[in-house]
């Protein structure tokens, strides 16, 4: 079921990362420091998602650490959430 899900998510944030180039352009959208972090764990995601597929779990391993990672996603919300960096000052 975890697997199942971070494919559907990893497939999402695909989605995002080329609406966003779409309407931003290269330029525009490698400005923001966070869109290339995005860029970075899509990319990563995808490379990990292919290991997978071809049964090449021992070389994606390394990879699969990169899921942490991911979690600093979450900071980019705060920083336009006004309610979610109340919640992190409180932490």
């Amino acid at each position: 079921m975890l697997d199942l899900l971070n494919n559907i998510f990893s497939w999402f944030f695909v989605g995002e990362m080329l609406v966003k180039l779409g309407g931003l352009g290269l330029k525009n959208y490698a400005r923001d420091t966070f869109n290339l972090f995005d860029a970075f764990l899509v990319v990563l995601s995808l490379v990990e998602m292919v290991l997978e597929l071809f049964g090449k779990s021992g070389l994606g391993g390394a990879l699969i650490a990169f899921r942490g990672i991911r979690l600093l996603r979450v900071f980019k919300l705060a920083r336009s959430w006004t309610s979610f960096r109340t919640l992190l000052g409180k932490v």
